[in-house]
């Protein structure tokens, strides 16, 4: 009989995962100098490191298939990490709005994860896209409303430039819709779906949160605030315990989108 997948030995991977972890961090690094300095050097430097872990994570995944299939299946769903970032900057923002570019991210990276899940083998319940455990149904619509607590304390944090010019500058409900595909969806279907899945298979239950909500965390450096990165490592361990609780990541999916709604489309403006 096969050991249970929530207790695999965790010596071999942690040395690469670490070390994958840290050119992520390292890339994530040069953006912000970047952003700070207005140097195009390091936002150039920072766009081609994580090109480069797009192209060497699935390369280092297939050579590890024979010897370590567990680690080669996350190595190979790692790689939506910097694909997330590639994307968004490959992205053009002109001439479209906060929203519309949004909406291209949303489907780009939905896109991007469905082919993942479709070489992995995956299917939407192996990422928790369905009800879960129906006796925890009320502990995702409870994490859902919660999702208005975490917009409010993360806006109190970090004031951040709204995603709309003014309230009725752009249709609501669309903008809704977009929000909830493009961060809440397509980055927990990310996160606390398909990472946490394979995560699960190689390093159990625990450090996978742990290493997933890292690399969540990780891509978050440009908020270039202590406590808001704190705020993020912590709201990504709730939506991952909530989700293994209830195997279902509903409930995260929409936090995540009513938080967000929150933060960039509702109180900016001071109505809420």
């Amino acid at each position: 009989m096969e050991p249970p997948e929530s207790t695999p030995s965790l010596g071999r991977p942690v040395v690469v995962l670490i070390q994958f972890l840290t050119v992520i961090v390292a890339a994530e690094l040069l953006l912000v100098f970047a952003n700070l300095t207005q140097i195009a050097l390091f936002a150039i430097a920072g766009f081609l490191v994580d090109t480069g872990l797009v192209v060497v994570l699935p390369l280092v995944a297939s050579y590890k298939v024979p010897r370590d299939p567990k680690l080669a299946s996350f190595l190979g769903a790692l790689v939506l990490a910097p694909l997330l970032r590639v994307v968004s900057l490959a992205t053009p923002r002109e001439p479209f709005s906060t929203i519309q570019w949004l909406a291209i991210l949303g489907v780009a990276v939905l896109l991007s994860a469905a082919a993942v899940m479709h070489a992995q083998g995956l299917r939407p319940r192996d990422v928790f896209l369905g009800i879960g455990d129906r006796r925890f149904v009320s502990l995702n619509v409870s994490l859902a409303v919660l999702g208005v607590l975490l917009g409010y304390v993360e806006f109190q944090i970090l004031h951040p430039t709204p995603w709309i010019t003014a309230p009725g500058s752009e249709p609501l409900i669309p903008a809704v819709i977009v929000v909830f595909v493009a961060t809440g969806l397509a980055e927990e279907l990310v996160f606390r779906g398909i990472l946490l899945r394979t995560g699960i298979r190689l390093l159990g239950p625990r450090a996978a949160l742990l290493y997933v909500t890292l690399v969540f965390a990780v891509l978050h450096i440009g908020l270039w605030s202590p406590v808001g990165l704190l705020f993020v490592f912590l709201t990504g361990l709730l939506f991952g315990m909530v989700m293994l609780g209830t195997k279902s990541l509903w409930g995260a999916a929409l936090a995540h989108a009513v938080a967000n709604v929150a933060v960039y489309l509702i109180l900016p403006f001071g109505t809420f």
